[in-house]
């Protein structure tokens, strides 16, 4: 394989087995993912008396997501439930890897028993679970004003775009004209030669 041919898209067979990244070309442009195929794993009907409370879980979390392996990290205190994105031993990347019974013995370790009956593991394939909702998402999350609902909102958002709009042509208008003034009152800066 020549090592000057250039990716495009996102194909399954795009990561060597050196653990080089997987390329995707977007828009013209070439970017290196450095993951190909993740590990996604959910553990539930944990004892809340092990996670304690939610600060005790916040710094498990923390505590987590300090592992180099480890993704994403979301410990749910009032769910009791715990899910982790890692990369697993078995991935052909260059990066940091960790296998389930070593994260299992972690959380042992941390005072949360892991009941293997309790427990979901699934691939997570980075870029289109990850990349793509991170860095292309559908939709843009849009706030409101301070004290309008959103349906509020939605009726008066066209009028304000209309609004904002003539202001900045009426702002725009009156700095055309101090220009031309400004023109008008100091010939010596724009002297033609």
């Amino acid at each position: 394989m020549d090592r000057k041919e250039i990716r495009t898209g996102y194909n399954e067979g795009s990561e060597n087995s050196k653990g080089h990244a997987v390329y995707i070309e977007e828009n013209g442009k070439r970017y290196a993912i450095p993951y190909k195929t993740l590990k996604r794993v959910e553990f539930f009907n944990l004892n809340k008396t092990e996670l304690i409370d939610q600060e005790h879980s916040a710094r498990l979390q923390y505590r987590l997501l300090l592992l180099g392996a480890v993704i994403k990290a979301y410990v749910e205190f009032q769910n009791a439930k715990i899910t982790v994105i890692y990369n697993p031993l078995e991935a052909d990347n260059i990066k940091e890897k960790i296998g389930l019974d070593e994260l299992i013995k972690f959380l042992g370790n941390e005072g949360v028993k892991v009941n293997k009956e309790h427990m979901e593991e699934r691939d997570y394939d980075y870029y289109k679970e990850f990349y793509l909702y991170t860095f292309n998402p559908k939709t843009v999350r849009e706030s409101t004003p301070y004290g309008t609902t959103l349906e509020q909102w939605r009726k008066e958002k066209l009028k304000w775009e209309k609004k904002l709009q003539k202001i900045s042509e009426k702002k725009l208008k009156d700095f055309y004209e101090y220009q031309k003034e400004y023109e008008r009152l100091h010939p010596e800066v724009y002297k033609t030669s």
